[in-house]
């Protein structure tokens, strides 16, 4: 049994609420952070409060939520071991993280993503400007809309250096442009306050993140909660490096084509590519 049917199983026999099925779709998505977490860390990425997440135990018909996790734990341990007796699955760490980007890229594919992504491409074409500011591992996938949304010929820039660069790109900033805030885990106060800087200057504001309650999202016109659940302790950039790339393809278009075309010419010109026969 897997712990997305063990939690099914019980919900059966439940009536739970809006913000109940919201604390046990991330008990089914992240299962093992679901195995380890407190109930404020699991409340925080349902984006609910504590008192919810031990609610939702007790009408699962454990004693609270300690409880709930040490059945939790038990399935996912299982899990890794083998989810059908006839045919074994693999507990290597490798292939524990492709199943595991697997989920995440499933749990990323929601109807309510897919609007929102479509919504920050919207925006993104709108602007006169796009900003894309992020810190640590969120570099990964901004560098990856950065450099392929130029190549689209956009005019975005990459703030992802000091705190003090990062300013004097958002204080630049003002309603005909458009912010991207990329986090990943946790929050730095640096990045919530050059959000709330972007939004006191007018601009549009996109946020990718794994966490329901986050902070910026308070600041954003569009959000998209992005999975980051990996099989240790650093989160997995699969399913954010996929928004991303959901993102692109909403910006393909003839003239993105034509962008694209023209810098291979220079390229070619240049002489920079050695793959030429």
């Amino acid at each position: 049994m897997t712990v997305g049917t063990m939690l099914a199983q019980r919900a059966e026999r439940a009536n739970l609420g809006a913000q109940a099925d919201r604390v046990l779709q991330v008990l089914a998505q992240m299962p093992q952070f679901a195995s380890y977490a407190s109930g404020r860390e699991v409340a925080e990425r349902a984006g609910v409060n504590v008192s919810t997440v031990v609610r939702t135990a007790q009408q699962l018909q454990f004693e609270g939520w300690s409880d709930l996790r040490q059945a939790l734990r038990a399935e996912y341990l299982d899990s890794l071991v083998t989810t059908n007796p006839e045919r074994p699955e693999s507990t290597e760490a490798a292939a524990q993280m492709l199943r595991q980007d697997v989920a995440n890229l499933a749990a990323v594919s929601s109807a309510a993503n897919v609007t929102a992504i479509k919504s920050v491409a919207d925006a993104m074409k709108a602007a006169r400007r796009i900003v894309l500011i992020t810190s640590g591992s969120g570099a990964g996938p901004a560098q990856v809309l950065s450099h392929l949304a130029s190549v689209y010929g956009y005019d975005i820039r990459l703030s992802a250096g000091s705190a003090t660069s990062q300013a004097i790109h958002v204080s630049h900033l003002d309603e005909r442009d458009c912010v991207i805030v990329i986090n990943v885990w946790r929050l730095t106060s640096t990045l919530r306050g050059l959000t709330r800087l972007a939004r006191e200057r007018g601009a549009t504001i996109a946020v990718l993140t794994d966490l329901h309650s986050s902070p910026l999202n308070t600041y954003a016109d569009h959000v998209v909660i992005t999975p980051i659940e990996g099989i240790y302790v650093t989160p997995s950039l699969t399913a954010m490096v996929a928004v991303v790339q959901a993102i692109l393809a909403e910006l393909e278009s003839s003239d993105a084509r034509f962008s694209a075309g023209r810098i291979e010419q220079a390229w070619d010109t240049l002489g920079l590519m050695d793959d030429q026969a």
